[in-house]
């Protein structure tokens, strides 16, 4: 806020002096008007405000009163100098935006007095019975960000296969009676593409990109024969097995996996279920049976912590282990048990 001229600065001091000798007079209405002329020639200081504040308060106009309480604070907030005059501010503000109803801006003010003064004992108190009355900040909505998957032109139709060994990657394009100049295939290090021009006089354009790995281009090599398009593409590093022929089914078949897997991991644990299995494997004994009924009554009475650390310590330890402490459980995987005198064996 620019600073007023020397001589809005000394009109507006005038202004304020007559106005305190109304006020102190119990003209109210003319100190309120003399108030005002001295914030037309200044309106950087605070104390200013402050005076018609009361001065208003005093004629029964609340809300203005709050709006120049509010403005006071603003002023003096940036400034050491003035932290008292700027608490006060504060408190006179969240005093009569409370009384307004305005528990949303009276409890704003009143958190930055009690940060000035914790033990302000009026601050506290309109805290407590503003602080219930606030609106309630809508929880932060997190969206889940869909991984991107790449799209691109379909394929044209043909059926291929590929396999592998240490040092090649064959591709087979089985695309019948193909002349010898109508097909051409290009590498690069991350793909290959095939262009071939059918009798109908069309081109079919097939593109494997980006490969699983890397290959050598310059060693790389294709064939065309009576029944199909042979492409041998020499692999940058030897010996590494490629798991798919294409990055992009890599991460297809990922995700389908991620997703089966949070599927499974989600689905509850019948522990009737389990129990009855158990009878009919091992044929209980009654103080066995008891003890299956112990486990069921557990889980049904137990609180969210306790179900997931059952259903976790049951599924991972194979049967063999079973805790209701989730702060253990939750930490990391939990082991395979089997009784004494016995081995895990894997299927």
């Amino acid at each position: 806020m620019p600073k007023p001229s020397a001589d809005n600065a000394k009109t507006a001091n005038a202004r304020y002096i007559e106005a305190d000798e109304a006020y102190f007079d119990g003209e109210f209405e003319k100190a309120e008007s003399l108030y005002t002329q001295a914030i037309a020639a200044d309106s950087t200081v605070a104390l200013y405000f402050m005076k018609r504040s009361q001065t208003r308060l005093k004629l029964g106009n609340k809300a203005d009163a709050a709006t120049d309480a509010l403005t006071a604070a603003t002023l003096t907030e940036a400034k050491s100098s003035m932290l008292r005059q700027h608490f006060k501010a504060l408190v006179t503000h969240g005093r009569l935006a409370a009384e307004l109803s305005n528990y949303d801006e009276a409890a704003e003010s009143l958190r930055k007095a009690y940060i000035i003064n914790p033990s302000h004992e009026e601050v506290c108190e309109l805290l407590a019975k503003v602080e219930p009355l606030t609106t309630p900040k809508p929880e932060p909505v997190i969206e889940e960000e869909e991984e991107e998957v790449e799209v691109r032109p379909a394929r044209p139709s043909a059926r291929h296969e590929w396999y592998q060994n240490d040092e090649y990657v064959i591709l087979e394009m089985f695309i019948k009676r193909v002349q010898k100049d109508a097909a051409t295939v290009e590498f690069s290090d991350q793909g290959v593409s095939l262009s071939v021009k059918m009798a109908t006089g069309s081109d079919n354009n097939y593109e494997f990109e980006p490969l699983m790995h890397a290959i050598v281009p310059k060693e790389s090599t294709y064939e065309i024969m009576s029944t199909k398009i042979e492409i041998r593409m020499k692999k940058a590093n030897v010996g590494v097995k490629w798991d798919c022929l294409e990055q992009l089914e890599a991460q297809r078949l990922a995700k389908a996996a991620g997703k089966a897997s949070l599927s499974s991991s989600r689905q509850g644990v019948s522990w009737d279920t389990i129990a009855a299995n158990a009878e009919k494997e091992t044929k209980l004994k009654p103080g066995e049976q008891s003890v299956n009924q112990l486990f069921q009554s557990i889980y049904k009475d137990a609180d969210e912590e306790t179900r997931r650390a059952m259903t976790k310590s049951y599924i991972e330890s194979n049967g063999t282990a079973l805790s209701t402490d989730w702060k253990t459980v939750s930490k990391g995987p939990v082991e395979t048990t089997p009784p004494v005198d016995t081995y895990a064996k894997s299927y």
